[in-house]
């Protein structure tokens, strides 16, 4: 079914354990499943943890397992980081690569040296059964989870803090935009973006827009992380100079992007933006 409440959701506590389970279990289904390439596998385990955390926060002040529980989710996702940041840091050399000239060989033996750090030295099957049996015991405890408020209640205190989460990271990265920093942005905005799809059948022609701005700035402040973390990975090499330099000039056209989006996408104080989905909300469940 949809990542999202539906009018069959009795209550705020049947769409967070119905949600979860689908995503967890998908996720289960996928490793068992062995039929993927092992970097779009990672990318949909890594999306189905990023979602059901997502979730969490939107009922986080109702949710009194919700630091256990994330906390599962935040360690089993961890296990795919290593496998995860070689896949993106490839990927992210080889493009910038294209917009600089070295002999290939050179460039060969750059690659090989930078791409070699973050491989982690386990078996990637082991690690993605370990990361199938986490995310089955979580799906386990998903059936008895419990959400304390009803209706609209249960998400409203969640999203206003995840957008002004939003709002400080964007801040923060602004002011000093490191590999971090505009992971953290690129975090919050994704947890609102998935928040939007969740409730996004209470205006469908409204939330589209709204979600798609989520989506194009995410996707925006993403692709200046993994250039920004690649420029990381090459400051120690002088013979990296120019691809860093390349790397830092096109992180710079996207920061600037992202900044031109973001800054009035986030403007909206989080209890007008709650007050106005309320509203949505009131008319979505009369009818």
């Amino acid at each position: 079914m949809a990542y999202s409440i539906t009018p069959k959701d009795r209550s705020a506590t049947k769409a967070l354990r119905r949600i979860a389970r689908e995503r967890l279990e998908d996720s289960v289904a996928l490793v068992d499943a062995d039929r993927m390439p092992r970097v779009a596998l990672i990318h949909e385990l890594r999306k189905n943890v990023k979602k059901t955390r997502a979730l969490l926060r939107l009922v986080r002040p109702g949710f009194d397992a919700y630091a256990r529980e994330n906390a599962a989710l935040r360690d089993a996702g961890r296990m795919l980081s290593d496998l995860r940041d070689a896949d993106v840091l490839a990927q992210s050399f080889d493009n910038v690569a294209t917009r600089v000239y070295m002999p290939p060989e050179a460039l060969a033996a750059l690659r090989d040296r930078v791409i070699a750090a973050p491989i982690a030295a386990r078996d990637p099957d082991a690690v993605l059964k370990a990361h199938a049996e986490a995310i089955a015991e979580v799906a386990g405890r998903a059936r008895k989870w419990e959400v304390a408020e009803a209706g609209f209640e249960a998400f409203e205190k969640g999203l206003e803090r995840s957008w002004t989460a939003a709002q400080k990271a964007m801040r923060a990265a602004e002011t000093e935009p490191s590999g971090e920093a505009l992971h953290l942005w690129r975090k919050r905005v994704k947890d609102h973006w998935y928040h939007a799809r969740i409730l996004q059948p209470i205006w469908p022609e409204m939330m589209t827009h709204h979600m798609a701005a989520a989506e194009t700035l995410g996707e925006t402040l993403g692709d200046a992380r993994d250039l920004a973390y690649l420029a990381e990975a090459l400051a120690a090499l002088p013979e990296a100079a120019e691809i860093r330099a390349a790397a830092r000039d096109e992180e710079a056209r996207l920061l600037a992007d992202a900044r031109a989006l973001g800054r009035p996408f986030l403007s909206e104080p989080a209890g007008g933006l709650s007050c106005r989905w309320r509203g949505w909300w009131d008319i979505w469940r009369e009818a």
